[in-house]
């Protein structure tokens, strides 16, 4: 198979949407990439569109309509050639040599289209029009049911819900080629799915062939592949027909694991058809043996319900963040991914999960977290509200879901497909168990063509049994297994937090400022400082609308924790990310303490799509806040933590997330006066945690305690922060110094 690559530079034109009449735009234009970038480059726009409030004047461009153009020399076959768009957003027509291809209405999937007979000898021209996403979605009907939730007027729209405005990004409705364009000369034969569902030892492969069945003479498939150099499987069938399985046993099979509890083994191959014995056809293969099982059920009355991931029948601490856009112009998506996957493996993260307000991200983001044992949990395209459940938009999710499933169904870091993002949790009165697209729909989809994988309709999922139990109630957050902990953000051990009884914790976080130098990237500089009363700073809280709640509830959290709040930028912004590290440090290790009831955690956020005031511990330049280095203290696969104050005595734990005892030797001391306040030997099974000492303490006493600990031959160091605020900072600021915290 050859394949040629459009990437590069294109025309661009664009004028107001059916406005024949109206001054148009001539530019030239980057793929892969999007309008706004061109526009923003080319002078039309601000050059830093995330300076400022720069990013509102991309808004008078969301009613124009625009035409990429670009020519190509044919190739030299004129047989199985393919023009393949990876990624269009959004509203599309496609033309070849003024013939019209097709159309497509979906940014998240890969579009591609048959053009043997549409070439010409020497020069093609190629036109893809996009129509303006906001204008096209006025002309659909809204139900009251639709207009409920974040941004209705995205509802009809294949497009990421956050492009219309969020509480993490900007309204940015983007256009454009936004992933790469090729042309591809394919075999006369070849594999159009190609799936191994591996299970121990035996290797079972499924595929489909495409092409010219004619020639499907004499021919074999060949299916081979190793991991490492003493686990290895091959087999060779003759192949008649254009569909079917093979399968093999694997010697010496070697499972893939999460981190922290074993190797992430992927096994590399290929499978290839032979005709006459030539080979005409290779694709190459990957996949990893284990196990997935979600273990969840509903409260009952005299069961306390279970949310839980097993993997390879071991039970998984799951500690992570959730996965939100790396860029609000998603073109810059692969560029981030290199940077921003290293964050994930090194604070520790054995799961991300892949919001349902993004896009849904490519082989490179999967391809890493297979070869770090690091689980995705993957929600399909939905958020925070309701969707249509009219047909037309029923077979375009299924289209989606089905081509979604199938380009990431080999990735064994895959372990869940959600339905959505909080759409049960938004829509309560109307009872989510009627939404036909996440109870029938989107489990079609997954049962035919990924029954191996577990799924989940909804994030949190309200069942039947839930909904039910909650109605009468009127306390959903008691019944829920899984929940999102958002609450009134107070203070991080209130009772919300403290009390929550859901065994699994899918989003919570707490807000951070920036540094003062990122602050400056992309706040003007007479707008710096002071905070209130400041557009900027509230439309990059992210607020379109001038609401200065998310910009206040920092201050809100830093007067909490410390009783006032400090003038001087640099002070605050300490302060801040003081009571952002605490919180994050407190919510993981809350779960930690709380095995076997507690079963997860995946914290909000890792990193920043575009410059903001926010719960991520990454801001948008890949500056780290204080948090960062709590997290990874926390999230580690071994690490002494503290539980709260009960009984006149401080709990103190040894979690250990990991598949080997550990055995060693604990002190506490004050971090200030350095006092000696206990000295322990300790042990801990497998997969567990256990209570090492009671620490005879009183909530009176605010202090910060140091644990450092040898177990196994590891060194390792946590703190824990102990009395009721308000603590000072210039003393907590005098502690993170001397202990490097």
């Amino acid at each position: 198979m050859k394949s040629i690559s459009l990437n590069g530079t294109w025309r661009l034109h664009g004028r107001e949407q059916d406005a024949p009449q109206a001054p148009s735009l001539s530019l030239t234009a980057t793929v892969p990439g999007c309008v706004q970038l061109d526009l923003a480059e080319q002078g039309y726009l601000p050059q830093d569109l995330f300076m400022g409030e720069n990013i509102i004047e991309a808004e008078r461009y969301e009613s124009y309509e625009w035409w990429y153009e670009r020519s190509f020399d044919a190739p030299t076959a004129r047989r199985n050639v393919y023009l393949v768009f990876e990624g269009v957003d959004c509203l599309a027509e496609y033309f070849l040599n003024g013939v019209k291809l097709g159309e497509s209405q979906n940014m998240f999937i890969a579009h591609e289209f048959k053009i043997d007979e549409f070439l010409c000898d020497g020069e093609n021209l190629l036109t893809v029009h996009l129509r303006s996403a906001t204008l096209e979605a006025q002309k659909k009907d809204y139900p009251l049911k639709l207009i409920r939730g974040l941004n209705p007027e995205s509802r009809y729209l294949r497009k990421p819900p956050h492009s219309f405005g969020w509480d993490i990004m900007p309204r940015a409705v983007t256009a454009g080629l936004w992933r790469e364009v090729r042309i591809e000369e394919r075999d006369p034969i070849y594999f159009e799915q190609a799936y191994v569902l591996p299970y121990r030892n035996i290797m079972r492969f499924y595929y489909v062939l495409n092409g010219d069945m004619r020639t499907l003479r004499n021919a074999e498939i060949e299916i081979s592949g190793s991991c490492g150099e003493d686990s290895s499987f091959s087999v060779r069938k003759s192949c008649t027909k254009f569909c079917g399985t093979c399968s093999c046993s694997i010697s010496n099979p070697k499972l893939w694991f999460p981190y922290g509890y074993g190797e992430p083994n992927v096994y590399d191959g290929y499978a290839r058809i032979y005709c006459d014995g030539k080979l005409i056809h290779e694709k190459p293969l990957s996949f990893g043996i284990r196990k997935v099982v979600l273990d969840r059920r509903d409260r009952q009355d005299n069961d306390d319900g279970q949310f839980r991931f097993l993997i390879n029948d071991v039970e998984i601490m799951c500690k992570g963040s959730n996965w939100v856009p790396l860029d609000a112009f998603h073109s810059r998506d692969a560029e981030r991914y290199k940077q921003a996957l290293a964050l994930v493996k090194d604070i520790g993260c054995n799961i991300l999960r892949c919001w349902g307000g993004n896009v849904y991200e490519d082989h490179a983001f999967f391809d890493f977290c297979d070869r770090n044992g690091i689980m995705v949990w993957q929600d399909f395209a939905m958020a925070c509200a309701s969707y249509p459940e009219t047909e037309e938009f029923k077979r375009e999710l299924s289209a989606e879901a089905t081509a979604i499933i199938r380009k990431l169904r080999h990735h064994p870091s895959l372990i869940l497909w959600a339905g959505d993002n909080e759409v049960d949790a938004c829509m309560q009165c109307y009872d989510p168990n009627h939404n036909s697209l996440t109870r029938e729909v989107l489990p079609k989809c997954v049962e035919l063509n990924d029954f191996d994988r577990p799924y989940l309709p909804s994030s949190p999922y309200i069942s039947k049994e839930a909904y039910n139990a909650g109605q009468r109630s009127q306390v959903l957050g008691s019944i829920l297994v899984e929940d999102h902990l958002w609450g009134p953000r107070d203070y991080f051990k209130s009772d919300f937090y403290r009390n929550n009884r859901a065994h699994f914790v899918s989003e919570t976080g707490y807000h951070g400022c920036p540094s003062l130098e990122s602050i400056k990237q992309f706040i003007t500089p007479e707008r710096v400082w002071h905070y209130r009363n400041n557009p900027e700073w509230i439309l990059h809280s992210s607020d379109q609308n001038g609401n200065d709640s998310r910009v206040m509830l920092m201050e809100q959290q830093v007067r909490q924790l410390f009783g006032e709040v400090p003038t001087d930028p640099k002070e605050y912004i300490l302060a801040s990310q003081i009571s952002q590290a605490e919180a994050k440090k407190y919510f993981i290790e809350r779960i930690r303490v709380g095995r076997p009831n507690k079963t997860g955690i995946i914290w909000w956020n890792l990193l920043d799509g575009w410059p903001q005031m926010s719960d991520a511990v990454v801001d948008y330049y890949f500056n780290k806040k204080l948090a960062y280095s709590y997290i990874k203290r926390s999230q580690a696969p071994f690490v002494i933590a503290a539980d709260e104050i009960t009984s006149w005595h401080l709990p103190i734990y040894a979690c250990n997330d990991t598949l080997k005892p550990k055995h060693g030797h604990l002190t506490v001391k004050d971090a200030e006066t350095e006092e000696l306040l206990c000295k322990t030997d300790f042990s801990v099974g497998i997969n567990t945690c256990a209570r090492i000492v009671n620490l005879p303490i009183y909530y009176s006493e605010q202090r910060v305690l140091i644990f450092e600990w040898e177990a196994d031959g590891e060194h390792g160091r946590n703190h824990y922060l102990c009395g009721y605020p308000p603590f000072s900072l210039s003393r907590y600021r005098a502690i993170i110094e001397k202990y490097e915290l």
